[in-house]
């Protein structure tokens, strides 16, 4: 565990951005079987989730891609501003990241998405290939390029306060990692496209 806390948050980008889909699959899988062997079919269907009121009303294609992408922009964002933390070597965006990994296994697991398209067969899968994972590769991109940004520091999780160890004009990003962080955007989008071509 130690081992993979500091993989995260190791200085060559290639590494960080391993260790992330790493820890993705092993969630998502951990949180698919628990959700398939422990909870009833359908279950997480019935969560009142806040985005669904992003999308009531009638709208064209265009805009409920647009919205899409934007709802999926506020999460990247959240990651990045979360990443301004860091405890040790672990920044903090990667805890909604994996948080969202869990509840979207615990989803797929119960077969709770909307759609009509079962999370258990093939063409669920393609589905989520199409569309989830490339969200999700976006957040994974977005938050291995964005761990060098942490502003604030603390070496212990409980009982210290964070401290500052550098100031916003100091924060860079390196040329591979700006790379990184512009393919998550354009994933973003594309994620946004399929998922109301395919679905919607």
């Amino acid at each position: 565990m130690k081992r993979i806390l500091l993989g995260l948050g190791h200085d060559k980008l290639s590494l960080r951005v391993g260790y992330a889909y790493l820890c993705f699959f092993a969630l998502l899988a951990i949180a698919y079987a628990f959700g398939l062997l422990f909870l009833p079919e359908g279950v997480m269907g019935t969560l009142p989730l806040p985005s669904l009121a992003f999308f009531e009303g009638e709208q064209s294609f265009s805009a409920l891609v647009a919205r899409t992408a934007m709802y999926n922009l506020f999460a990247l964002l959240l990651i990045v501003g979360m990443n301004h933390f860091r405890v040790r070597r672990f920044t903090l965006g990667y805890l909604p990241l994996y948080a969202n990994t869990l509840l979207m296994g615990l989803f797929a697991g119960t077969n709770s998405f909307s759609g009509g398209i079962s999370t258990y067969t093939l063409e669920g899968w393609l589905m989520f290939l199409r569309i989830g994972f490339l969200e999700f590769s976006a957040y994974i991109l977005v938050c291995a390029a964005t761990v060098g940004l942490a502003m604030f520091h603390a070496d212990r999780w409980r009982g210290e306060q964070f401290k500052r160890i550098r100031r916003l004009r100091d924060m860079r990003l390196s040329k591979q990692e700006l790379v990184l962080a512009l393919v998550a955007l354009g994933l973003l989008i594309v994620a946004a496209y399929n998922e109301w071509k395919y679905v919607g």
